[in-house]
């Protein structure tokens, strides 16, 4: 095992998009001076990331991308992170070099038990990482080396997980400059799952609703402004990435959605009784409450 990050010299990102992008453009305005190899199934999107100057070097060959990392991020959506990191594995299954490995995805409890029951080399280390940075634009083409500044990134440790491999993946996303903390991964589902995912399904069905809104004259689309489109602008994202990250974490976003509609179904009642003192007090707790992540 390294005995810091400095000595990680190899990093592979495995599929370059805006996370994957913007982590190697940070990597080196941060000063990294290893070599960074996007992997990826189409070299379309890796010539993009060599001209963004996000990876030094590019390749759709899995065993080439992996055979000499020292450090593997994996990049693909939430369904397909066990699948490649038993490929990555099976690349590196017979090599004694140490191999870490960590993910970008915001699932982390039914992954990481997957891939701890089969990920058993010896040298072979896992440990899984959230950063909470992104938008709506999921390509390389919007990667940015800032995009991780000041940013919280969960790293997701479990009782099996090897000290210096989560002090390496810790140190990784300090060194881009991210305020790091760490949780189980249990943990992490469950408040990532009303922290992000909830918002995201709620924009999602909100833009649904109001687009049902009008008729062929004129529809309340038609006249969306700045409120709406700040509130619903998440729901820009992609269906693929967040179909797959709503299954999942069914179990911790489904007791969410019956609180949600718990609340409606309060607010609608008062509403139908023009309750206006617990309107207010309603609204006034949830001011409260937005006003906190402003300071």
């Amino acid at each position: 095992m390294f005995a810091d990050f400095s000595q990680i010299r190899n990093i592979t990102i495995l599929g370059v998009g805006l996370i994957g992008g913007s982590l190697g453009l940070a990597l080196k305005a941060k000063g990294f001076r290893g070599e960074i190899i996007g992997l990826g199934r189409r070299m379309q999107t890796l010539d993009i990331a060599l001209e963004r100057g996000a990876v030094d070097n590019a390749t759709t060959d899995f065993n080439t991308g992996i055979y000499d990392a020292d450090l593997v991020v994996v990049g693909t959506p939430v369904d397909l992170i066990p699948e490649m990191v038993q490929r990555i594995a099976e690349v590196r299954i017979s090599d004694s070099r140490p191999l870490l490995i960590t993910d970008v995805g915001s699932i982390k409890g039914q992954i990481i038990k997957e891939i701890e029951n089969f990920l058993t080399a010896p040298d072979l280390y896992f440990v899984g990482s959230h950063p909470m940075a992104g938008s709506e634009q999921t390509s390389v083409a919007s990667a940015r080396p800032d995009l991780f500044d000041g940013a919280k990134c969960i790293v997701t440790p479990t009782n099996n997980t090897h000290p210096q491999a989560l002090q390496l993946v810790t140190d990784l996303w300090q060194f881009v400059d991210t305020h790091v903390s760490h949780l189980s991964p249990n943990e992490h589902d469950l408040l990532i799952a009303g922290a992000s995912h909830l918002p995201h399904l709620i924009a999602s069905i909100l833009t649904n609703t109001v687009g049902e809104i009008g008729n062929d004259t004129a529809k309340a689309l038609d006249f969306a402004a700045t409120g709406f489109r700040d509130t619903t602008r998440i729901a820009a994202g992609s269906p693929q990435l967040w179909r797959a990250i709503f299954m999942q974490n069914a179990h911790a976003l489904l007791p969410m959605i019956d609180s949600t509609i718990e609340n409606l179904a309060e607010f609608k009642t008062l509403l139908e009784n023009q309750d206006d003192v617990e309107i207010e007090s309603l609204l006034a707790h949830a001011k409260m409450l937005r006003d906190t992540l402003e300071e």
